[in-house]
């Protein structure tokens, strides 16, 4: 399997999604290696399928293969292979609830081959990409898309490092395309203010970015989420939150187009 899933248009209107913890796919070496009672939890559950709209709108998105448990590719490749912290690790030794993954610890070999065949190429895709539209377009505007629970009791918490990856503008109009449907929204709360694919590509001239996380209650179920993989599904309020994201996205689109 590919590391990257790309879905392009023939006309990109100028917005590239990144959407790094898509799946919860691992590899055969690492199936093998799991402790026998671990729980893979807090994948992004279901966040290709709650965005599959956006080609429609001309968004080039760019999206892993593999889970964020193999290799987080929203870490810089300069972060530690394993630091307690997962937030912090480049390669995850222990789950989002502070639990050890493996039976024994990979080696060197393993831990190359998972930069060079998953993060490699899903920064060389997304890079690709961004040149790309820089070219027939002149600017960037590059939404990260992640979902969280515990770190934030509103629905959709746009990051932008305290404003150092975006301008007021670009902001506003996402911030105001959320609350216009109705959605409730905050900024840089701790822990949701942008991660190392928002804050290492707005450093690129003419790219701006924002990481936007919805809330699991917001499209999956408005319940407690815990422990768990792959977490069931209210399959009407998926409907419902995906709707309005695309109308949220289209009315980004069309402002964006209106400053040009």
């Amino acid at each position: 399997m590919k590391a990257v899933n790309l879905r392009q248009c023939k006309n990109s209107c100028g917005i590239i999604a990144s959407i790094p913890h898509s799946s919860y796919k691992i590899l055969p070496e690492m199936e093998k290696n799991l402790r026998s009672d671990i729980i893979l939890a807090n994948n992004d559950w279901f966040l290709r399928e709650l965005y599959s709209f956006l080609d429609e709108l001309d968004i080039v998105t760019v999206s892993a293969n593999y889970s964020r448990y193999v290799i987080d590719v929203n870490r810089s490749i300069k972060d530690n292979i394993n630091h307690e912290k997962y937030t912090k690790s480049l390669i995850y030794f222990k789950t989002t609830f502070n639990r050890e993954i493996y039976t024994e610890l990979p080696d060197k070999d393993i831990i190359n081959y998972r930069i060079n065949e998953i993060y490699i190429p899903y920064h060389f895709c997304l890079l690709d990409k961004i040149n790309d539209v820089l070219k027939k377009r002149g600017r960037v505007y590059l939404l990260d898309l992640h979902s969280f629970y515990i770190q934030s009791k509103s629905d959709i918490v746009l990051g932008t490092r305290y404003g150092k990856t975006c301008s007021e503008q670009f902001l506003h109009i996402v911030y105001s395309a959320f609350v216009q449907e109705g959605f409730t929204v905050k900024v840089d709360e701790i822990g949701l203010r942008g991660g190392y694919i928002t804050y290492h590509y707005a450093s690129m001239e003419n790219v701006e970015t924002i990481q936007i996380e919805i809330r699991y209650t917001a499209y999956i179920e408005n319940r407690f989420f815990g422990e768990e993989f792959l977490p069931k599904i209210n399959y009407e309020l998926f409907e419902k939150t995906q709707n309005r994201l695309k109308k949220v996205f289209t009315g980004i689109k069309k402002k964006l187009e209106y400053l040009k």
